[in-house]
């Protein structure tokens, strides 16, 4: 299927004006009380036919014209706004959702959705495995402190809200990973399933990409210019191999010691920390990309102390550095 010949699929294919106490009466769901308010317990799946589903990711439709009443799952949720918009009521807040908006809405978080009209097209995506763990989204903090920020904020916003929503509209990229991971699920072919999963890890590589970026507030110096806590990361990925604190105060006009606080109020760790981190991580680079000996790569990210960089990388890696090579040769 091509995305531009989902519309007509979405249309051919939906249900709507569903009889919510009809259906609630059919498949009798369980339910709990959470702050006086009745929740009921939805943790099956359904695709297009009504029927159940049992798979690790699985798409459908919202349906049109029907108000689903508070409740949530054992599983993550997803709510794509293909077209139109979609009124959702989630940790007890309300939340227009408009074309290209994405909420994720985490396991037993209770939530419910508002009558849609036939001009609405959402889209849920169930995801049975935790891809928001700190497990999964580790592997694609990369060689750089940058993505390691940006993973470290989308899981504790995720800690802290119990849902994410990312208003993305205009982000094109996004919208086409879940357009493509459409496509294949609603037709399948050859290889279908592991294209859609590695459509989901690009599209939380680029939820990642724009997570603090949306929210990261700029800091102003009176008399210089506005600079923000990305751009300070920036500097030090550009000169690990020989950054001091007092250096980088200069470039950006901050008193060494302010610079130091605002860098960890911002990322949680110190300016040593950051440093450390990154040469580690080029470190790791040159590990598993090069043939380079290990003092080598040491002296090249910045220690002049082999016995320090030993210590260093295996407190961060847990192995060494002979150890780390041997795990993550790339051929």
């Amino acid at each position: 299927m091509q995305r531009s010949e989902l519309i007509l699929f979405l249309q051919n294919h939906r249900l709507g004006n569903l009889d919510t106490e009809a259906v609630r009466q059919e498949r009798n769901p369980e339910s709990v009380l959470i702050g006086g308010l009745p929740v009921f317990l939805f943790n099956l799946s359904f695709d297009i036919h009504d029927s159940p589903v049992d798979e690790s990711i699985s798409i459908s439709q919202v349906p049109y014209g029907t108000e689903i009443p508070l409740h949530m799952h054992n599983y993550i949720e997803m709510m794509f706004v293909y077209r139109g918009r979609c009124d959702v009521t989630v940790g007890g807040m309300e939340r227009m959702l408009m074309a290209g908006d994405l909420l994720i809405i985490d396991k037993e978080t209770p939530h419910a959705v508002k009558q849609t009209t036939q001009d609405d097209y959402v889209v849920n995506i169930i995801l049975k495995q935790d891809f928001l763990s700190p497990a999964f989204l580790g592997r694609l903090s990369g060689q750089s402190i940058i993505s390691r920020f940006m993973v470290e904020s989308l899981i504790s916003s995720r800690r802290h809200n119990h849902y994410l929503l990312f208003a993305s509209a205009g982000v094109e990229r996004i919208a086409e990973m879940v357009e493509n991971m459409m496509c294949e699920f609603f037709e399948r072919d050859l290889l279908s399933g592991e294209l859609i999963d590695s459509y989901l890890l690009v599209l939380f590589s680029l939820l990642i990409r724009c997570t603090p970026l949306q929210e990261e507030r700029a800091i102003r110096q009176p008399g210089s210019h506005t600079c923000s806590i990305i751009e300070f990361m920036q500097y030090i990925e550009a000169n690990y191999e020989h950054c001091t604190l007092p250096e980088m105060g200069q470039a950006f006009g901050f008193h060494p010691n302010y610079l130091s606080s605002l860098l960890k109020k911002g990322t949680g760790r110190s300016f040593k920390q950051l440093l450390q981190l990154q040469r580690l991580s080029q470190a790791s680079l040159f590990l598993t990309s090069s043939d380079l000996p290990v003092p080598d790569i040491a002296e090249q990210v910045g220690y002049s102390s082999l016995t320090f960089f030993y210590k260093k990388f295996k407190e961060i890696y847990k192995v060494t550095p002979s150890e780390y090579r041997e795990a993550n040769k790339r051929f």
